[in-house]
């Protein structure tokens, strides 16, 4: 049995997401340079470079990367033989973000209920997602998502035994449309089978994966490349002005389904990619 008090988890929360909205994730400056030099719209290539400038100063000044400082999302896995001293990982995930949003001055956007709530003042609560696996392990994957970009989230249920073709068509004709609503250049989440509600938290789950990471199934990687290419063929651009980096990444997330059934969705980040996997 592994003990692991909830102060431990409280303090390492609250560093990454200082971290995440100040710096965003590991490797994000070096990919939007890279996009920077495939880009060749003129348009497109001012304004990635106006988004590195933005990196560059929100570290230097030790202030958010965008304004829209978001929600917190977290896939947890709890090993079996782990116990949490002091309190409960969920009461533990939300005092870390209390403190986060209180010390970094980052904006609070989450509100108490949709219809008659006001807002919480502390960002809180979270949205999380549990699963419990063997060992004495605890692995936490933050993710934190801005209103503009989870507004593209998207579910279609196709019809039982469809294509990648078909598949296909429903990310393009999604992104086509909404794309430019989630400040590009995206990161692409696709989540299929399970069930509906199941497919959404797939489409999260392969969207949570960090930046450089490929899929571990060789036929889902080439799917990723192909998709990442006609996404890119688009012509949406930064900031949907035109150009031909519209999404940086795109990853795929499966689950077995029922047979008379294809759920699909698909979920999105901006081009401020903020997520970050935390270990005990």
């Amino acid at each position: 049995m592994r003990i692991i008090r909830v102060e431990e988890i409280i303090q390492g929360v609250d560093r990454a997401l200082l971290e995440l909205n100040v710096r965003g994730s590991q490797g994000l400056p070096e990919k939007m340079f890279s996009a920077l030099e495939r880009e060749e719209s003129a348009l497109g290539r001012e304004m990635l470079t106006e988004m590195i400038e933005n990196y560059a100063v929100a570290e230097e000044r030790k202030i958010p990367l965008c304004q829209d400082t978001g929600m917190v999302m977290a896939e947890i896995e709890l090993g079996c033989d782990v116990y949490i001293e002091g309190g409960n990982i969920k009461e533990a995930l939300d005092e870390a973000i209390r403190r986060a949003y209180g010390r970094g001055y980052f904006r609070k956007s989450m509100i108490s209920d949709p219809f008659f709530g006001r807002n919480t003042q502390d960002n809180t609560p979270g949205l999380y997602f549990f699963d419990v696996v063997e060992g004495e392990r605890l692995r936490i994957d933050l993710l934190v998502k801005g209103g503009g970009c989870d507004n593209v989230s998207t579910l279609e249920i196709l019809e039982p035994g469809s294509t990648v073709e078909e598949v296909e068509r429903f990310i393009l004709r999604t992104l086509d449309r909404k794309a430019p609503l989630a400040c590009p250049p995206i990161i692409v989440g696709i989540g299929i089978g399970g069930s509906a509600l199941y497919a959404l938290f797939l489409a999260h789950k392969a969207l949570s994966r960090p930046l450089g990471s490929e899929h571990p199934d060789p036929r889902y990687r080439e799917l990723e490349k192909r998709w990442l290419e006609k996404i890119n063929n688009l012509g949406i651009g930064p900031q949907g002005v035109g150009g031909r980096v519209t999404c940086l990444e795109v990853r795929v997330a499966t689950y077995p389904c029922h047979i008379a059934s294809f759920p699909v969705a698909l979920a999105c980040s901006c081009h401020v990619f903020r997520q970050k996997t935390l270990w005990w």
